[in-house]
């Protein structure tokens, strides 16, 4: 039997080392597995600029969409270019404003007490009623 004199063909995956530290062991890649386990949570930094996008987001198209229906209503097609790139601006103003609203700083003082009640709901172990 002669040798094979070809070189072999298999090629290795190349390691990528960002996405080598970013995988959590028996996952894959946070943001390519969908999986609860394979997530990280963001620091709270992140977290709370997250927020702020999600919200500056909404709040541009609703406001580009209530700007377009104005602007249709009183100049027509020309309106809903105007009406709706001048919503869109004041809507994501609105949603960044929004932002400062809904994150405060100190957790709400019924909080505890709603939370209380929850718990209490679910009964001895967190188990819910079946009914």
């Amino acid at each position: 039997m002669i040798p094979p004199t070809t070189p072999s063909t298999a090629v290795t995956a190349p390691v990528d080392e960002d996405l080598a530290e970013q995988a959590r062991p028996g996952y894959g890649i946070p943001s390519q597995d969908p999986r609860t386990g394979a997530q990280t949570a963001l620091e709270p930094e992140d977290a709370e600029r997250e927020a702020h996008s999600a919200l500056m987001g909404g709040g541009m198209m609703a406001g580009a969409a209530a700007g377009a229906a104005v602007g249709v209503a009183v100049a027509g097609p020309v309106g809903v270019v105007v009406g709706s790139t001048l919503g869109g601006i004041a809507g994501a103003l609105g949603g960044a404003a929004a932002g400062t609203m809904v994150s405060p700083d100190e957790p709400l003082a019924n909080a505890v007490e709603d939370d209380h009640l929850a718990q209490s709901a679910r009964g001895p172990a967190n188990k819910r009623d079946s009914k």
